[in-house]
């Protein structure tokens, strides 16, 4: 004869049998709330542009430098006085460097209050010269820094970097990463109005 459970003790094989989906709507509850959007997902940091180290640029006179430009003349930053300079420090194979082309080449078209120098990094002038062809860039004034020169001078440390200088030759910002044309036309139209 087998004996009966006492009345009123569940089975533990019944306790089991609730526990188990009790256990997997607590988990499935918690990965809910917490996964990206969840209610408990922890809040990521607000993102912050990337500064360039301080190399004591800004509100400072831009380092001058001569530098040679594709089409052989020397290039003398002081001599654009009185127009927005943007040196756009650049490489071949820089992807946002490759973006900002177009914008970089329409602007250069379009404008007479500013000038953009297209600082090549310490690449060879041939490499450079099909770039440009294959990318259709005829009206950049493109420069070239074998020796780092200007980089080191400007404390670069990641490409694209423009500064964009006033016309009284003095630094006033670094764009880190792809400008856009609006960009362009903004930091113009706030150190050369109309």
């Amino acid at each position: 004869m087998t004996e009966k459970p006492p009345v009123g003790k569940p089975s533990p094989i019944l306790i089991v049998f609730l526990l188990f989906p009790l256990f997997g709507i607590v988990v499935a509850l918690y990965l809910t709330l917490t996964a990206p959007g969840g209610l408990l997902a922890p809040v990521p940091p607000t993102p912050t542009p990337y500064v360039i180290p301080d190399t004591g640029l800004i509100d400072k006179s831009a380092p001058n430098f001569e530098l040679t430009g594709l089409d052989g003349s020397a290039y003398r930053l002081s001599s654009y006085r009185g127009r927005v300079v943007f040196i756009n420090f650049w490489a071949t194979w820089c992807e946002p460097c490759k973006k900002e082309l177009p914008a970089m080449q329409q602007f250069a078209g379009e404008n007479d209050r500013a000038v953009v120098l297209a600082v090549n990094v310490d690449e060879p002038e041939d490499s450079v010269r099909a770039f440009l062809t294959e990318f259709g860039a005829t009206e950049l004034t493109v420069l070239l820094d074998p020796d780092l020169a200007a980089y080191d001078a400007y404390g670069v440390n990641r490409l694209p970097v423009t500064f964009v200088v006033d016309p009284s030759g003095v630094v006033r910002y670094a764009h880190v990463g792809e400008l856009t044309l609006d960009a362009l036309n903004a930091y113009r139209d706030e150190l050369a109005p109309a």
